[in-house]
């Protein structure tokens, strides 16, 4: 079976613990799996780009027709976000990702909490 970088990506996402022990910065994230026929992957990385312009967050999105999106961008100095809508098979899978520049969930980490909270209402 052959499995593509953001795939491998993801599966090593999905691995990782939920919170980071590490001082330095937290992570927070969500995967979640859903029929492509009830969210498409536009859908899915629209949902939290405008979650992310409504939060007032940078947002830069990237999409690879019928395998990925992937929604990025952040606050200077506070934090990371990263999403990816990923193709597999008949399903979407959605891995919202947020880290903090410290070591206690912050801004980014209650985005992602929202952010998953809105690609979940995007399911149709």
């Amino acid at each position: 079976m052959k499995v593509s970088l953001p795939i491998a990506l993801a599966l090593l996402t999905i691995a990782s613990p939920a919170q980071s022990q590490d001082s330095d910065f937290n992570l927070t994230y969500h995967v979640e799996r859903t029929p492509s026929a009830r969210l498409s992957l536009a859908t899915c990385g629209n949902a939290v780009a405008h979650m992310a312009r409504q939060s007032k967050l940078s947002v830069d999105m990237q999409s690879f027709p019928g395998q990925l999106v992937i929604v990025k961008g952040g606050r200077a100095g506070a934090g990371a976000f990263v999403v990816q809508c990923i193709a597999v098979g008949n399903t979407t899978v959605s891995v919202v990702q947020g880290i903090d520049y410290k070591a206690q969930k912050g801004a980014l980490g209650q985005f992602a909490d929202r952010a998953f909270a809105a690609v979940k209402a995007a399911i149709k």
